[in-house]
Order: structure tokens, then sequence, then C-alpha cells
């Protein structure tokens, strides 16, 4: 164990475990008014109410209840000289201690192979999770009025782990790899036009020769063999008999109908 953590949980020793959030000591106090009012038989106006006299020991019987939770659960705001150094040693647990052992948030959302062993070995080890249940112990004794929800959120101080040029957290081997993506200084480069619909691969390669003077050769052919004439002949006179013989029995008359 870190000095620090180990400095850090001897400041908090009287905290509770989980302590209470805002929201929850307001909902155990409205609790309060409400049952202090038929213990005492009054209605919700304070007004006398002696027909609710049958609850009384009832809600005696809560009050002492949620007191004990309050006086259990909620947590002890540090003040003075106590809650300074409380700070400066939850200051240096998280950036010693919780922030080292935690993976980026790229990671944690992309889930690259390797990513969750790293996890269960480091963030969600038993050291780290104390560290970092007594780190959310200290700042709810240090602002235990404060209601954002996210005050004593560690994920809030995560890396971020996107990249310095801009472009998306590729992971090729992650089980969410996401899309490549160009960065900024090759977008502001890239030739004007080439986000055009109908700019294809093949009139970028037309402009490029255009742009260079190059034009396509034709493909030069092939002298005959005197076999592939013969066979071409061949081919050409027997082509021809049958176009003759298709103009012969076109030229035939056509026999007389019936009754002629």
């Amino acid at each position: 164990m870190s000095q620090a953590l180990a400095e850090l949980k001897a400041l908090t020793t009287d905290q509770p475990a989980a302590p209470l959030r805002p929201k929850q000591i307001q909902a155990y106090e409205g609790e309060l008014k409400r049952l202090g009012a038929l213990r005492d038989s009054r209605d919700m106006d304070g007004k006398p109410a002696p027909w609710i006299g049958a609850q009384n020991a009832d809600a005696a019987r809560q009050i002492r209840r949620i007191h004990k939770t309050l006086d259990e659960q909620a947590p002890k705001k540090l003040t003075g000289e106590r809650a300074n150094r409380a700070y400066r040693k939850a200051k240096e647990v998280l950036e010693t201690v919780i922030k080292p052992a935690m993976l980026t948030t790229a990671v944690m959302h992309r889930a690259p192979s390797r990513a969750v062993g790293h996890y269960m070995r480091n963030e969600n080890s038993p050291y780290i999770k104390d560290a970092i249940l007594t780190w959310k112990r200290t700042i709810r004794a240090l602002v235990p009025d404060d209601p954002d929800p996210d005050v004593a959120n560690h994920n809030a101080f995560r890396p971020d782990g996107s990249r310095a040029d801009g472009t998306a957290t590729f992971m090729g081997d992650a089980m969410i790899p996401g899309y490549h993506a160009m960065t900024p200084l090759a977008k502001a480069n890239w030739p004007e036009g080439l986000a055009e619909p109908q700019n294809t691969a093949v009139k970028q390669a037309q402009r490029a020769q255009r742009a260079h003077g190059t034009k396509k050769t034709a493909k030069a052919k092939r002298p005959m063999t005197e076999a592939q004439r013969a066979a071409g002949a061949k081919m050409h006179a027997a082509l021809s008999a049958k176009r003759a013989a298709a103009q012969g029995r076109d030229a035939r008359p056509t026999p007389p109908a019936a009754g002629d």
C-alpha cells in the first residue's frame, strides 16, 4: 500500500463505508418530518389530529431507525486542517494510484484483445478498488452537500485516449473496431473536388493523365499466320454460302392459295 493511501485511510477512519448521497439524506429528512407529525398526533399542516394517535408508537420506532441510519451512514464533514490534508492526499492517491491503473476511454469502449485481462489485474484488483472507495469516501466527506452525481465519480478522471492528430481510435483487433478516418492535415491537403459523388477513380486517373500530358497508346496488332488466314477464308466462304442459300429461298415464288 502506498504511503499516500495509508495516510488517507487514517484521515477517514470515522467515515462510513458507503456514505449516503445528498438526495438520500434529503429523503430521510423529509420522512422524519412526516413521522414526527404522526408521533405528535398532527396532520401534514401541523394542526392537531388526535384521531391518528394509534400510530404514535410505530412512528417513534421508525424515527429512531432513521436517526440511527443517518448517524451510521451519513458522511461526516471534514473541516479545518484535517480537510486540507485529506484533500491533498486524495489528489495524490488519484494521480499516483488510481489513474495509472485505469485504461483509457477509447480502450474501454473498443475492448481490444488483452483489455479485459488488464482491467481485471489493475483497476478491478482489490488494492485499486480499495483506493477508489477510500477516495470516494474522502470526497463525500469534503463536500457532503454537493448534489452533483459525479462529484465522487473516478471515471470523470479517466484518460480520454484520443489521438493528437484527430483521427478516430481505430483498433482492428477490438470487439468494436471503429472506422478509419483521415487526419485534419490530410483532409486539408486532399485534392479539391474529391468529395463529389461523380468523382470516381477512373476520372481521377484521367485527370492525372491530362495533367501530365500522357495519352493512352493503342495496343499493337500482331500479324496473322498462314493457318489463321486459311481458317478465316474458310469461315468467310461458309458464311457467304449460307447467305446465298438464304437469299435463294426468299426468291422462290409463293405457291397459289387453294381456289385460285
